[in-house]
């Protein structure tokens, strides 16, 4: 129990097991082996410790740069395989594209804004609340 975090959480743990050749110490041995054979059994997996905002606001990140490159032009084919377009249609699909894709380009800052906002809130909250801990700690300590 007083490893179950080490062994069990979110990390890779290295087990060394030391034992001594000596029969005088062979109970201990045969305990540190078996619990190397026991921790040898558990399986972790080990993943990015992230939260859901920092997840999120990453996500929108590689979005915005996504619809930057298709609002850039390089995501709007010269031409369409098998179709007719007049350059009219053409036009006004592009601005069409362009349109929707700022709006999603907009949606998405505003998602990010939000979620900074919220972590910055977060951040004040839990300030104020070491603060006030502190601050009742000194008033115990001088009581």
């Amino acid at each position: 129990r007083l490893l179950k975090n080490a062994l069990g959480g979110n990390s890779k743990t290295v087990m060394m097991a030391a034992v001594s050749p000596a029969d005088i110490n062979y109970e201990e041995s045969l305990s540190t082996l078996k619990f190397a054979d026991r921790v040898k059994r558990i399986k972790t997996k080990a993943s990015v410790n992230e939260s859901p905002t920092e997840k999120l606001i990453r996500e929108l990140r590689e979005e915005n740069a996504k619809l930057m490159k298709l609002l850039g032009g390089q995501g709007m084919p010269a031409e369409i395989p098998g179709t007719e377009v007049s350059a009219e249609e053409r036009e006004k699909m592009k601005r069409e594209l362009e349109e929707e894709l700022k709006a999603q380009m907009l949606q998405n800052q505003q998602e990010l804004d939000d979620a900074k906002r919220s972590l910055q809130e977060k951040l004040e909250a839990s300030q104020k609340a070491l603060a006030k801990e502190k601050e009742d700690l000194r008033k115990r300590q001088s009581e």
